[in-house]
Protein backbone atom coordinates (compact mmCIF):
# COMPACT_ATOMS: atom_id res chain seq x y z
CA UNK A 1 0.00 0.00 0.00
CA UNK A 2 0.97 3.46 -0.31
CA UNK A 3 1.15 4.17 3.15
CA UNK A 4 3.44 1.79 3.75
CA UNK A 5 5.91 3.20 0.55
CA UNK A 6 5.85 6.57 2.10
CA UNK A 7 5.86 6.12 5.66
CA UNK A 8 9.63 5.59 6.49
CA UNK A 9 10.76 7.24 3.35
CA UNK A 10 10.01 11.15 5.30
CA UNK A 11 12.46 13.18 7.10
CA UNK A 12 11.30 12.94 10.41
CA UNK A 13 13.09 14.97 13.79
CA UNK A 14 15.51 15.80 11.06
CA UNK A 15 16.48 12.33 10.21
CA UNK A 16 15.70 10.21 6.95
CA UNK A 17 14.11 6.68 7.11
CA UNK A 18 14.70 4.01 4.75
CA UNK A 19 11.91 2.76 3.04
CA UNK A 20 11.34 -0.58 4.10
CA UNK A 21 11.10 -3.42 1.12
CA UNK A 22 8.01 -5.19 3.08
CA UNK A 23 5.51 -4.73 5.79
CA UNK A 24 7.70 -6.01 8.61
CA UNK A 25 5.13 -4.83 11.29
CA UNK A 26 1.92 -6.21 10.11
CA UNK A 27 -0.08 -2.69 9.83
CA UNK A 28 -1.42 -4.26 6.46
CA UNK A 29 -3.06 -7.23 7.98
CA UNK A 30 -4.09 -4.59 11.02
CA UNK A 31 -6.00 -2.15 8.86
CA UNK A 32 -7.93 -4.90 7.16
CA UNK A 33 -9.02 -6.43 10.45
CA UNK A 34 -9.89 -3.20 11.81
CA UNK A 35 -12.12 -2.26 8.71
CA UNK A 36 -15.96 -2.21 8.76
CA UNK A 37 -15.35 -2.23 12.35
CA UNK A 38 -19.35 -1.46 12.51
CA UNK A 39 -21.20 -3.85 10.80
CA UNK A 40 -24.77 -3.53 8.66
CA UNK A 41 -27.03 -2.39 8.80
CA UNK A 42 -26.02 -0.11 11.75
CA UNK A 43 -23.01 1.71 9.61
CA UNK A 44 -25.74 3.18 7.27
CA UNK A 45 -26.79 5.41 10.31
CA UNK A 46 -23.44 6.69 11.32
CA UNK A 47 -21.79 9.61 9.27
CA UNK A 48 -18.76 8.35 7.45
CA UNK A 49 -16.06 10.20 9.61
CA UNK A 50 -17.40 8.79 12.57
CA UNK A 51 -17.40 5.25 11.28
CA UNK A 52 -13.78 5.15 10.07
CA UNK A 53 -13.60 6.43 13.28
CA UNK A 54 -14.17 3.45 14.95
CA UNK A 55 -12.14 1.42 12.32
CA UNK A 56 -8.96 3.86 13.25
CA UNK A 57 -9.49 3.21 17.04
CA UNK A 58 -9.58 -0.79 16.53
CA UNK A 59 -6.26 0.27 14.09
CA UNK A 60 -4.64 1.99 16.65
CA UNK A 61 -5.18 -0.12 19.46
CA UNK A 62 -4.18 -3.19 17.70
CA UNK A 63 -0.95 -4.82 18.26
CA UNK A 64 0.75 -4.31 15.22
CA UNK A 65 0.40 -0.59 15.50
CA UNK A 66 1.62 -0.39 19.02
CA UNK A 67 4.59 -2.07 17.96
CA UNK A 68 4.99 0.27 14.90
CA UNK A 69 4.18 3.34 17.29
CA UNK A 70 7.03 2.33 20.02
CA UNK A 71 9.83 1.38 17.40
CA UNK A 72 10.03 4.47 15.34
CA UNK A 73 9.33 8.26 15.66
CA UNK A 74 6.35 9.90 17.61
CA UNK A 75 5.58 12.10 14.17
CA UNK A 76 6.46 8.72 11.88
CA UNK A 77 3.18 6.92 14.24
CA UNK A 78 1.62 10.66 13.65
CA UNK A 79 2.17 10.41 9.90
CA UNK A 80 0.64 6.62 9.78
CA UNK A 81 -2.67 7.79 11.40
CA UNK A 82 -3.68 10.27 8.76
CA UNK A 83 -2.11 7.92 6.11
CA UNK A 84 -4.54 4.87 7.14
CA UNK A 85 -7.15 7.34 7.45
CA UNK A 86 -7.16 8.66 3.97
CA UNK A 87 -6.73 5.36 2.89
CA UNK A 88 -10.11 4.22 4.66
CA UNK A 89 -11.65 7.22 3.47
CA UNK A 90 -10.62 6.80 -0.23
CA UNK A 91 -8.83 10.15 -0.64
CA UNK A 92 -12.03 12.02 0.88
CA UNK A 93 -10.11 14.53 3.12
CA UNK A 94 -12.63 16.13 5.71
CA UNK A 95 -13.99 12.41 6.26
CA UNK A 96 -9.89 11.48 6.71
CA UNK A 97 -9.68 14.13 9.21
CA UNK A 98 -12.41 13.39 11.19
CA UNK A 99 -11.50 9.59 11.28
CA UNK A 100 -7.93 10.88 12.23
CA UNK A 101 -9.18 12.74 15.03
CA UNK A 102 -11.86 10.38 16.50
CA UNK A 103 -9.25 7.55 16.27
CA UNK A 104 -6.95 9.43 18.40
CA UNK A 105 -8.94 10.70 20.60
CA UNK A 106 -7.47 10.50 24.39
CA UNK A 107 -10.13 11.16 26.56
CA UNK A 108 -12.10 8.39 28.24
CA UNK A 109 -14.88 10.52 30.03
CA UNK A 110 -15.69 14.57 31.00
CA UNK A 111 -16.00 15.36 34.49
CA UNK A 112 -18.11 18.14 34.86
CA UNK A 113 -17.17 20.23 37.70
CA UNK A 114 -21.09 21.42 37.87
CA UNK A 115 -22.77 17.92 38.54
CA UNK A 116 -19.23 15.97 39.67
CA UNK A 117 -20.12 13.77 37.21
CA UNK A 118 -18.44 11.65 34.17
CA UNK A 119 -19.68 12.00 30.75
CA UNK A 120 -18.77 8.80 29.03
CA UNK A 121 -16.80 9.59 25.79
CA UNK A 122 -16.27 6.09 24.14
CA UNK A 123 -18.12 3.48 24.31
CA UNK A 124 -14.64 1.37 24.82
CA UNK A 125 -13.92 -0.72 27.42
CA UNK A 126 -11.52 0.68 30.02
CA UNK A 127 -8.71 -1.84 28.89
CA UNK A 128 -9.44 -1.39 25.12
CA UNK A 129 -9.29 2.90 25.84
CA UNK A 130 -5.93 2.32 28.01
CA UNK A 131 -4.61 -0.03 25.20
CA UNK A 132 -4.94 2.38 22.49
CA UNK A 133 -3.99 5.40 24.56
CA UNK A 134 -1.03 3.76 24.48
CA UNK A 135 -0.27 3.86 21.24
CA UNK A 136 -1.38 7.45 20.10
CA UNK A 137 2.17 9.09 19.66
CA UNK A 138 3.41 10.56 22.69
CA UNK A 139 6.20 13.34 23.13
CA UNK A 140 4.56 15.22 19.30
CA UNK A 141 6.04 18.31 20.22
CA UNK A 142 9.43 17.22 21.78
CA UNK A 143 8.59 18.36 25.07
CA UNK A 144 8.60 16.73 28.31
CA UNK A 145 4.82 16.53 28.61
CA UNK A 146 3.51 13.28 26.69
CA UNK A 147 1.16 15.28 24.95
CA UNK A 148 -1.29 12.36 23.67
CA UNK A 149 -3.70 14.99 23.36
CA UNK A 150 -2.36 16.74 20.64
CA UNK A 151 -3.49 14.43 17.41
CA UNK A 152 -6.76 14.88 18.33
CA UNK A 153 -6.38 18.90 18.32
CA UNK A 154 -4.67 18.92 15.23
CA UNK A 155 -6.60 16.16 12.58
CA UNK A 156 -10.27 18.24 15.02
CA UNK A 157 -9.08 21.56 13.74
CA UNK A 158 -7.89 20.37 10.00
CA UNK A 159 -11.71 18.76 9.67
CA UNK A 160 -13.24 21.90 10.70
CA UNK A 161 -11.24 24.23 8.10
CA UNK A 162 -11.13 21.20 5.68
CA UNK A 163 -15.03 20.86 6.04
CA UNK A 164 -16.35 24.67 6.51
CA UNK A 165 -13.54 26.41 4.57
CA UNK A 166 -13.18 29.55 6.83
CA UNK A 167 -9.41 29.96 9.04
CA UNK A 168 -12.00 31.74 11.39
CA UNK A 169 -14.19 29.48 11.93
CA UNK A 170 -11.73 26.23 12.68
CA UNK A 171 -9.56 28.77 15.08
CA UNK A 172 -13.39 29.45 16.72
CA UNK A 173 -13.76 25.76 17.17
CA UNK A 174 -10.40 25.15 18.79
CA UNK A 175 -11.08 28.21 20.97
CA UNK A 176 -14.71 27.52 22.16
CA UNK A 177 -13.48 23.74 22.99
CA UNK A 178 -10.69 25.12 25.74
CA UNK A 179 -13.13 28.12 27.22
CA UNK A 180 -15.73 25.17 27.54
CA UNK A 181 -13.26 23.10 29.43
CA UNK A 182 -12.09 25.88 31.52
CA UNK A 183 -15.75 26.67 32.67
CA UNK A 184 -17.33 23.75 33.07
CA UNK A 185 -14.73 20.68 33.24
CA UNK A 186 -13.04 19.55 36.74
CA UNK A 187 -9.53 20.93 36.69
CA UNK A 188 -9.96 22.45 33.21
CA UNK A 189 -8.37 25.40 32.06
CA UNK A 190 -7.44 27.21 28.21
CA UNK A 191 -4.09 25.67 27.22
CA UNK A 192 -2.24 27.81 24.58
CA UNK A 193 -0.18 24.68 23.45
CA UNK A 194 -3.68 23.28 22.55
CA UNK A 195 -4.59 26.12 20.43
CA UNK A 196 -1.54 26.03 18.85
CA UNK A 197 -1.79 22.12 17.50
CA UNK A 198 -5.31 23.41 16.08
CA UNK A 199 -3.84 25.99 14.36
CA UNK A 200 -0.89 23.87 13.30
CA UNK A 201 -3.63 21.66 11.82
CA UNK A 202 -5.52 24.49 9.87
CA UNK A 203 -2.28 24.92 8.20
CA UNK A 204 -1.80 21.19 7.37
CA UNK A 205 -5.62 21.07 6.00
CA UNK A 206 -4.64 24.02 3.76
CA UNK A 207 -1.37 21.96 2.50
CA UNK A 208 -3.11 18.93 2.36
CA UNK A 209 -5.69 20.54 -0.35
CA UNK A 210 -2.85 21.31 -2.51
CA UNK A 211 -1.00 17.49 -1.94
CA UNK A 212 -3.29 14.70 0.26
CA UNK A 213 -0.06 12.89 0.36
CA UNK A 214 1.50 16.03 2.49
CA UNK A 215 3.13 14.15 5.55
CA UNK A 216 1.19 16.21 8.29
CA UNK A 217 4.33 16.30 10.68
CA UNK A 218 5.99 18.38 8.30
CA UNK A 219 2.91 21.41 9.85
CA UNK A 220 4.05 20.83 13.58
CA UNK A 221 5.90 23.92 14.71
CA UNK A 222 7.70 24.66 17.73
CA UNK A 223 5.06 23.97 20.88
CA UNK A 224 6.11 26.38 22.77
Amino acid sequence: MRKLVLLLGLVLAGCASTVPSNDPFGLNGAAERAHNTIPLPFSLLIPEGIRLGYDMRAYIASPEFGSFDSSIPAEAAFNEIYYQALEYSHDDLPVAFLAASFGSFEHENIPLALFHIKIPLTSEQHARFLLRWSHIPAHLYHIEELDRDKPQHFFASAWLKSAFGMNWLAELGGIAVEVGESLFVEGGSIDPRDLHANRDGIHFAKKAEGDPLEPPSRSLTKNP
